[in-house]
């Protein structure tokens, strides 16, 4: 632990409206799919699943086995304390010498967490970024950022915790985003489709091309879903045509992210890119393959999420 939006709409108002209130409000479980951890981690599943259902957790379990990957390294054999929850207990860090009760005081803990933010009204990546950052995270998001986390709240969180402690740092500040990288996002492995995003970012665009020496929209996104594993058809209006449109709120990376008007192209969908999580999209746009943030222009132009 270590402390230290409906489904697709074409009214633009609504979506502004819904990307405002964010994640403020705490309904269910958004988290990305299934855990993609080692042998090492899902040895506990069972525990985790026995523990969940005498908490009430049940709709977690896949998200704690990834927070479980995140803190032991997907090496669960390294150190008994494999949600490192010795300090939420008052405890020294990494005291907790059993496996099964440090997974009962993390998940415990956890359920603490949620019941706060439920009741601060903030969102999931809160209340998981304050397993990392502490309980303290929940009413700063709260009363600073609206209930909304992102990295740059989490940042500016850990600089403010760092400067009253006298610390070099503070936590994890992409203590979330890591956690997630330990999922599935709807059948396929995130991490293999950001090996592709690094490889082509900056590649420039070409209208019709598909390869490192120019490459548009459709054929980007259909290049990263190939490397985990999901074939996509060729144009951006095919792929919106076959994928489920998700609601704004359990947007996860992986997602497709559909506009319209982009260009007069003789169809409703115009461009196509992927989603990376915290408003940030990665495309074959403009003059080269990019992040993005879904503000401003994209905002405008925004249809909804897709997932195959």
């Amino acid at each position: 632990m270590r402390f230290g939006k409906r489904a697709c709409t074409f009214l633009i108002i609504f979506v502004l409206i819904f990307q405002s209130i964010g994640c403020a409000a705490l309904e269910r479980s958004h988290s990305p799919g299934r855990a993609n951890v080692s042998p090492l981690v899902e040895q506990w599943r069972d525990e985790v699943v026995l523990i969940a259902s005498e908490l009430g957790l049940e709709a977690y379990v896949e998200l704690i086995l990834a927070m479980i990957a995140q803190e032991s390294g997907g090496d669960s054999s390294r150190h008994p304390d494999i949600m490192q929850s010795s300090e939420s207990a008052g405890l020294e860090p990494n005291s907790i010498t059993d496996p099964v009760e440090s997974i009962r005081q993390g998940m415990r803990y956890f359920s603490g967490l949620l019941e706060k933010g439920k009741a601060a009204g903030v969102c999931e990546k809160t209340i998981l970024q304050s397993y990392n950052f502490g309980e303290g995270y929940i009413n700063y998001i709260k009363n600073n950022y609206d209930g909304v986390h992102s990295e740059a709240s989490a940042s500016a969180f850990s600089v403010t915790m760092a400067q009253r402690l006298g610390w070099s740092n503070y936590g994890d500040v992409k203590y979330v985003e890591h956690v997630y990288s330990h999922m599935f996002v709807g059948g396929a492995d995130f991490n293999l489709m950001r090996a592709v995003m690094d490889e082509y970012e900056g590649v420039p665009y070409l209208f019709g091309g598909d390869s490192l020496f120019g490459i548009d929209c459709s054929a980007m996104s259909r290049r990263i879903y190939q490397a985990a594993g999901i074939t996509l058809p060729r144009t951006a209006q095919e792929q919106y045509n076959i994928t489920t449109h998700v609601d704004y709120s359990q947007a996860a990376p992986g997602d497709l992210v559909f506009f319209t008007g982009t260009y007069n192209a003789g169809r409703y969908i115009t461009h196509v890119g992927v989603y990376v999580g915290e408003g940030v999209f990665f495309h074959a746009g403009g003059s080269r393959c990019q992040y993005s943030s879904l503000t401003g222009y994209y905002l405008e132009h925004f249809v909804c999420f897709g997932r195959k």
